[in-house]
């Protein structure tokens, strides 16, 4: 026999999630992770099970897109990398400070940001 999946429940669980993501603030994938390749991040990601990424297409710039996530995610995602990855310690030292940094500021406000330059594209999972 198989399981019944109601789509309906899975539906509320990433509109709630996409929701908070978007009260706690987006941040870019390369600033979240503090790596400049952006298939990196993504493998990061996906790795770890991140919930969304918010894609943004830049206005003027068709090609161009920005990755972002929340900062709750974020901090979440460098606490997982420093529990389960062999860094060495700089790298260790660099995550502790990028962790301390979204902690410590309020990226609500790069929202208007990221939305003044940018249109939304889609949400991905």
């Amino acid at each position: 026999m198989s399981n019944v999946i109601n789509m309906s429940d899975y539906r509320k669980k990433l509109a709630t999630e996409s929701s908070e993501a978007m009260r706690d603030g987006l941040i870019p994938i390369e600033f979240a992770i503090g790596v400049n390749d952006r298939a990196v991040c993504l493998d990061k990601i996906t790795k770890y099970g991140v919930s969304s990424v918010h894609v943004r297409m830049v206005n003027d710039e068709p090609g161009a897109l920005l990755y972002l996530i929340g900062v709750g995610e974020a901090i979440w995602l460098n606490k997982k990398i420093l529990e389960k990855e062999d860094i060495s310690e700089e790298e260790i030292e660099r995550r502790i400070d990028l962790i301390q940094m979204m902690e410590n500021m309020n990226f609500v406000g790069m929202d208007d940001l990221w939305e003044s330059f940018s249109s939304q594209n889609s949400s991905l999972v």
